[in-house]
């Protein structure tokens, strides 16, 4: 297999697991490889590869991917992670999280070898607000808890078929839980009475994209009435439909901001976010930052 089938291959095969993703490579003959495995929802990789790059740009990102919380414990090699405007240098023996739902990028100055958990974000929708904090910031394990859970993900990519399989749903609920610990400092990832308000934060930010989510949707979604959600966010300082705004016009305002994109009609990029009135999308945009999303992105792309 010539150099690029076999970078391709890795980039196949490790996008059908997690979520569309692009890889480079800084030598000639790439020398990589993916091994996972499932177990009650979650996938657990063993990856290899030359230094070079993992990149997941905006514009691979659709509805239809997978939304998972990737936390990797890395075993060897220089890596730099970079997601929501954080960069960080991550070094065998860290533990740390990022999200396919958003744009990052990892680059490996030297062979590596990293342990992924993939998780459903549903499956963490109580801690999306403690999780979006803990992104991109690596954290030790060589004591403690956090020895622990390195301890038993270096056991479970030693024998990844035989340990995963076997584990099930059990292993599964005990993984959450000791990376929960870690990252949030809960360990109920799995109770079904998780924050209402946190889970519906978490929908929210799962379809922004749908221009008919409103509150009339997320309130029949989530089983509740629309006054008990209005309830949910009394005292917050804001109201769920200000959220959502709020949140797509960030959405928004990124894409603007990416070179790849420069190309890409503002109408464009507001209906991906769910926002199909050209004329009522500028006029948010202005009352937010001050200027039209075409002069936005002037400023950023000229």
């Amino acid at each position: 297999m010539q150099r690029n089938e076999r970078l391709e291959s890795m980039q196949e095969a490790a996008s059908a697991a997690f979520a569309p993703l692009r890889m480079t490579t800084d030598e000639f003959d790439f020398d990589g490889g993916i091994r996972y495995a499932t177990a009650g929802g979650l996938l657990v990789a063993d990856i290899t590869g030359n230094p070079g790059g993992v990149w997941r740009p905006q514009r691979l990102i659709t509805s239809t991917d997978s939304e998972l919380y990737k936390f990797s414990l890395h075993l060897s090699g220089s890596c730099m992670l970079g997601q929501d405007g954080r960069h960080t240098a991550v070094n065998p023996g860290d533990l740390v999280v990022y999200d396919t739902t958003r744009p990052y990028g990892l680059v490996f100055g030297t062979p590596y070898r990293t342990v992924v958990v993939g998780v459903p974000r549903e499956r963490l929708a109580g801690q999306a607000t403690a999780l979006r904090d803990a992104v991109a910031r690596p954290t030790r394990t060589d004591r403690g808890l956090r020895r622990v859970v390195a301890g038993v993900l270096n056991g479970l990519a030693a024998d990844l078929d035989a340990s995963v399989t076997e584990g099930g749903t059990q292993l599964a609920d005990a993984l959450l839980a000791l990376l929960g610990k870690v990252f949030t400092g809960d360990t109920k990832l799995t109770d079904p009475r998780t924050s209402m308000r946190e889970r519906v934060l978490a929908y929210c930010e799962a379809n922004l994209g749908d221009p008919d989510l409103s509150v009339d949707s997320i309130a029949a979604t989530h089983g509740i009435s629309v006054r008990y959600l209005h309830k949910l966010f009394a005292g917050t300082g804001t109201t769920i439909a200000a959220l959502i705004r709020t949140r797509r016009l960030q959405r928004i305002r990124d894409d603007l901001a990416d070179p790849g994109q420069a190309a890409v009609p503002v109408a464009v990029i507001a209906a991906r976010w769910g926002v199909l009135d050209p004329t009522h999308v500028s006029r948010l945009f202005r009352a937010a930052y001050g200027t039209s999303p075409i002069g936005y992105r002037r400023q950023l792309l000229r």
